[in-house]
């Protein structure tokens, strides 16, 4: 039996053919792989929570309303929701609309407390401190500000000749305290449509968070002495003098200390005339 005979011409189109799609094959998986490797995300990654959906200014936030995203973290804000510590955000009141999808912010939720005692970190305690106008810095100390505290200790006319020769003293008494309250404001005061009232009552104390050795110190030194308080900068965390200061030191700075020879009211480099009483020869 003859063979079929096979065109060249048919054979020639076959091997044309399969080499054009090997080509192309090669020619896309070419392409597929340069456009991964372009577009690969080799930013590091963090999970945060965000809200499901867009919710309004005034909305309080509820267990179902975040869910779990990963995004860069370079797009992070520096106090996001994350995943373990969402929970302590739940129950407080958006400050601003936000959009569903986005990372959280906790600055854009303003705390709802029931009880005051939730405030409170572990191992601390809370010490109301009586302030006028000068200790209040007129007013403007509020919840979440840090302060420096200082001791003044009047002159002792009774005490020793050392400290009576001192005259007043200011020392540092405690650095970086927290303000946890001023008067009975807690926290940033809201309406109901969520935005900031302006709260401009006066008050007449401030809470602090301080440890118990703290406490007792602070105790004592407001019955044997005065106190003055210190705003600090909020992210201010830089260590405060250690060293007090006397009346004595104060007046000597200023050029107005006791000089040599029983003068007063000179520097040291300056001196009055001399007088030389002799008797008679």
């Amino acid at each position: 039996m003859q063979k079929p005979k096979i065109s060249k011409n048919f054979l020639y189109i076959a091997i044309a053919l399969g080499m054009a799609l090997l080509a192309a094959f090669v020619a896309v998986n070419y392409v597929q792989d340069t456009v991964a490797e372009r577009t690969q995300d080799n930013r590091p990654m963090v999970e945060v929570a965000v809200p499901l959906a867009d919710m309004p200014q005034g909305a309080i936030l509820q267990p179902g309303d975040l869910a779990l995203r990963t995004v860069p973290a370079e797009f992070a804000p520096a106090d996001v929701v994350t995943p373990e510590n969402h929970g302590q955000y739940e129950g407080r009141m958006l400050r601003s609309p936000i959009r569903g999808g986005a990372p959280l912010s906790a600055s854009a939720l303003v705390p709802l407390y029931d009880q005051f005692s939730r405030l409170i970190p572990k191992g601390k305690v809370a010490y109301t401190l009586s302030v006028d106008e000068n200790n209040s810095i007129s007013g403007m100390v509020a919840p979440g500000d840090l302060i420096d505290i200082l001791f003044l200790k009047e002159k002792d006319e009774a005490g020793s000749a050392a400290s009576a020769a001192a005259g007043a003293l200011a020392l540092p008494l405690m650095q970086q305290v927290r303000v946890l309250a001023t008067g009975t404001r807690i926290g940033e005061r809201v309406s109901p449509d969520g935005r900031p009232v302006e709260d401009t009552q006066g008050f007449s104390s401030v809470t602090l968070e301080l440890d118990h050795q703290q406490a007792k110190s602070l105790a004592v030194a407001s019955e044997v002495g005065s106190l003055r308080v210190l705003l600090r900068e909020l992210q201010d965390t830089s260590p405060g003098p250690a060293d007090g200061l006397s009346e004595r030191e104060l007046l000597r700075s200023l050029g107005v200390g006791s000089g040599a020879g029983g003068t007063s009211g000179r520097s040291g480099g300056e001196r009055g005339v001399e007088f030389i009483i002799g008797g008679r020869g």
